[in-house]
């Protein structure tokens, strides 16, 4: 008999969940608290409690190369960085070409998923789902749950000294939608990552002044790298991935201080650049060199119309302040004792599985912070815990999975790392990849280095493009290739929309420079190399 899944949420892990529980002969019952897909990316025009929310302007941070499916591609006229709506129309294609849409059930709010009595026998759970529309609650006994919540529902906010004290408007950006309402205003913004950068920039527009409070300082990387790409697609490749990392500091630091000088800027973080910290932005810098934002240090304490700073600055007049102060995760659903969170810190082997639930027939999809796209992530995730689920891969032991969790912990801990932004970062190829050799679908660079060398080197040199984990294995999707090598196609298309005029002079520049690129490439090969073998990380084969 099928088993069932219950996949809680209908979002980007949500879609991927359902799709390979399929993929895997599973049943997948999805039940999803909104009326359509996309999760996060169901824009509403009004922010709710205990659910995922987003302002008017947001776009996607990474492109759309590296932030589909792998196995099916974003229509190749969409923008390179997508606003909402584009990516919202994507979950739903995804969601159509993939007939994934009978097994969601909308307007279903899962309020409790626990454990059957039998468990230990069964691995069973028992999930109560509430219709949002008529009240009537439902009772399912399931076999496996996937948690795909996400973990942007619940805002986190701080105690900050005098902020019950002060007497304008306070809210954190899950509340923020757009500008109106914020006109001639002065705004403090609590915060430099990703959404606080974009609220501030927003604002600078139409408020009277905007200030961003910042602890630590940011990295600001701009959506457009070098000749006007996608940043990603040079610093995401597998050949920068596995060159040593003090090779690789200077020039990642050149890349980001080069276009703006983040000392000068009052931007730079108090220690050096680690590869941390980032934050992507193309318009902060452009708004403090025209004065409408100043960047401000770490609040001491609030007063009843502004705040005084730990370098004893100080602000009066402020009308709003905006926290963008990240979000706690949280499975208010979920039966206490499952996903256990210290301190930060929670008990899932690999940021998927509760390392000490046995049977493990619970995962948690989506928790994690990357360098990098989530989407792909997100489906590996799904993928590699579909199959578990069906038996075709196995977990280790439970003392080995708490070992795993407890050593890397310890690793965390001594690296200073206590905040969930933090602890659940993973770095996109390295993390996959990990997945994928659970799964078997890790690509053969070895065999393809000398069976097709052209695609070798555009998986080593090229993008990280997610249907790289498509070329071969279980899940083997006979589009990969295409896909990988319509990269540069897909990337310019949209951009195409007048006939443009070629310059030859630029072209023999541009031709001396990938001249020079290719010579740098050989040299930095050789110093891997030398690296790696120095170091016993490759050796020549012996005969005896």
């Amino acid at each position: 008999m099928t088993k069932t899944v219950c996949v809680v949420g209908a979002g980007v892990s949500g879609l991927a969940g359902v799709k390979h529980c399929l993929d895997e002969g599973l049943e997948p019952l999805c039940f999803e608290k909104d009326d359509d897909v996309g999760g996060l990316w169901n824009y509403h025009p009004d922010s709710r409690d205990g659910d995922p929310s987003l302002y008017n302007s947001c776009s996607i941070n990474t492109s759309k190369e590296m932030t589909c499916y792998s196995d099916f591609p974003i229509p190749k006229e969409f923008p390179n960085y997508m606003a909402h709506k584009y990516f919202k129309k994507y979950l739903r294609l995804y969601a159509e070409n993939f007939n994934l849409l009978q097994y969601i059930k909308f307007k279903h709010e899962v309020v409790l998923v626990e454990k059957a009595d039998d468990f230990a026998d069964s691995g069973d759970w028992v999930v109560t789902a509430k219709n949002v529309t008529s009240g009537k609650v439902e009772k399912r006994r399931v076999s496996f749950v996937m948690v795909c919540n996400g973990h942007l529902t619940e805002p986190n906010i701080p105690k900050f000294k005098g902020l019950d004290k002060f007497k304008g408007r306070v809210l954190h950006t899950h509340d923020y939608k757009d500008f109106r309402g914020y006109e001639g205003k002065k705004v403090l913004i609590i915060g430099v990552g990703n959404s606080a950068a974009d609220v501030a920039c927003e604002l600078s527009r139409h408020a009277e002044h905007v200030y961003i409070s910042t602890r630590r300082g940011t990295w600001v990387i701009q959506r457009a790298a070098g000749q006007g790409r996608p940043f990603d697609h040079s610093a995401i490749t597998r050949f920068r991935q596995q060159m040593p990392w003090p090779l690789l500091r200077p020039f990642m630091y050149h890349e980001v201080n080069n276009r703006y000088n983040h000392t000068k800027y009052a931007l730079s973080p108090n220690t050096r650049f680690n590869g941390g910290a980032v934050t992507i932005s193309d318009d902060l810098p452009n708004r403090i060199i025209l004065g409408t934002i100043n960047m401000k240090t770490d609040v001491e304490r609030f007063t009843e119309n502004g705040a005084v700073f730990v370098d004893g600055t100080e602000l009066t007049d402020i009308d709003v302040v905006i926290l963008g102060t990240g979000f706690n995760y949280s499975f208010p659903f979920l039966q206490k004792d499952v996903v256990k969170i210290d301190n930060a810190f929670p008990n899932l082997y690999d940021l998927v599985f509760p390392a000490d639930l046995e049977p493990p027939t619970l995962a948690v999809i989506g928790l994690v912070q990357p360098f990098g796209g989530l989407p792909p992530i997100l489906e590996m995730q799904a993928r590699w815990a579909a199959r578990v689920f069906s038996g075709k891969c196995k977990l280790p032991s439970v003392s080995k999975r708490i070992q795993e969790v407890e050593k890397k912990h310890v690793k965390l801990k001594s690296m200073g790392v206590n905040s969930a932004k933090y602890t659940l970062v993973v770095f996109f190829i390295q993390y996959i990849d990990k997945m994928a050799q659970y799964i078997g679908c890790k690509p053969n660079l070895w065999r393809l280095f000398f069976t097709d060398n052209a695609l070798w080197r555009k998986l080593v040199f090229g993008p990280c493009t997610p249907s790289q984990w498509r070329l071969e294995g279980p899940g083997k999707w006979s589009g990969a290739k295409n896909a990988i090598e319509h990269v540069e196609e897909n990337t310019w298309y949209p951009l195409q929309t007048r006939e443009a005029g070629k310059h030859e002079t630029e072209g023999l520049y541009d031709g001396y420079i990938d001249l020079f690129k290719k010579i740098l490439i050989l040299v930095a090969i050789f110093i891997l190399l030398r690296y790696l073998f120095s170091n016993g990380y490759m050796t020549f084969p012996v005969k005896s």
